[in-house]
């Protein structure tokens, strides 16, 4: 059967598709942006079928549905810019909000069997207590535009279920890396992609702060995994599930990692969580129990062993050597 992935393009899009196809599935991705993370993996690029559209056109999602006998959507196209759509919201509402009403629609008219949309652990907002670990039923007090489009969005899904019953499940992500494309540029949520590519440049990493502001950095083919088992598992018991390692770590600590896979070159992180956590407030890390027992979900990657294959990503298709 075909699989529709919305946003193919991006990072965990580009992982999940690369699983799907592993597993013997066809995947139909859908993207408005022609460069992203294909680019770097040209044996995904030539296996899919890739259709060039806007989620926010549903005339076009339709006939691409049919045209490809879609069965399945995983939905992860979106805006989250927070800095850039600040001043233009209502766009940013547009896309996200519009494609993911767009997406349901089609499950309500029975186009599609199952959707599968990953929104973000940044829904629970800012937590006192960073150590404490977070359930999917905790409280949600979203920051910023992105995290608030990603609860409006939850909440639509909800309500599909609830009136229509349609079949979709939610992905909470935290603080995920790996990206290729755009590795010059320093992401607040998560900023190890970044650390990893100046350092194979032979760059130090000389930080006034930042060693304090942490959270549970997750490896994107994890969150493809978790992609992956909601869309097989048959009934799970819940329809919103955690997806992480479960585990905490401060930057200090990342840096600690860091410096053993680069022994040579400078890692100094000042104290404090700026210029972080003005872009990305801190939490705790995330209750995985749920995904684990009702989705099969498991941690693939531990923080180190994450960050080397990461590395050995970036050497091999980003052409990045010290």
């Amino acid at each position: 059967m075909a699989v529709l992935v919305t946003g193919v393009n991006g990072l965990i899009g580009l992982h999940t598709a690369r699983i799907l196809l592993d597993k013997g599935f066809e995947v139909v991705g859908y993207d408005q942006n022609r460069w992203g993370e294909l680019a770097f993996y040209p044996e995904v690029a030539k296996r899919i079928t890739f259709v060039w559209g806007d989620i926010t056109q549903i005339g076009h999602l339709l006939e691409t549905v049919e045209k490809y006998a879609v069965e399945d959507v995983i939905h992860l196209a979106s805006l989250r810019n927070e800095v850039v759509y600040r001043e233009f919201p209502s766009e940013l509402f547009r896309v996200n909000i519009g494609g993911m009403q767009n997406i349901l629609e089609l499950a309500r008219m029975g186009k599609i069997k199952r959707v599968v949309f990953t929104s973000t652990a940044a829904v629970y907002g800012k937590m006192e207590d960073p150590t404490k670990s977070i359930p999917e039923d905790a409280p949600q007090n979203p920051f910023g535009i992105y995290a608030n489009s990603k609860a409006m969005c939850e909440s639509l899904i909800r309500s599909y279920r609830n009136v229509y019953g349609v079949q979709a499940f939610v992905l909470r992500p935290s603080r995920v890396y790996g990206r290729m494309a755009n590795l010059d540029t320093l992401e607040f949520g998560n900023p190890i992609s970044s650390f990893v590519y100046k350092l194979l440049r032979g760059e130090p990493i000389r930080d006034k702060g930042g060693s304090d502001f942490g959270g549970d950095f997750t490896y994107a083919p994890d969150v493809a995994y978790g992609c992956y088992r909601s869309l097989v598992t048959p009934s799970p018991g819940h329809w919103i599930f955690n997806i992480s390692p479960g585990e905490f770590y401060r930057l200090s600590e990342v840096a600690e990692v860091l410096a053993e896979l680069f022994p040579t070159v400078e890692i100094t992180l000042g104290p404090g969580m700026d210029p972080y956590v003005s872009q990305s407030p801190i939490r705790g890390p995330l209750d995985i129990t749920r995904a684990k027992k009702e989705l099969s979900y498991q941690v693939r990657h531990d923080l180190k062993g994450s960050i080397e294959d990461f590395m050995e990503n970036v050497r091999q298709r980003g052409n990045v050597t010290s």
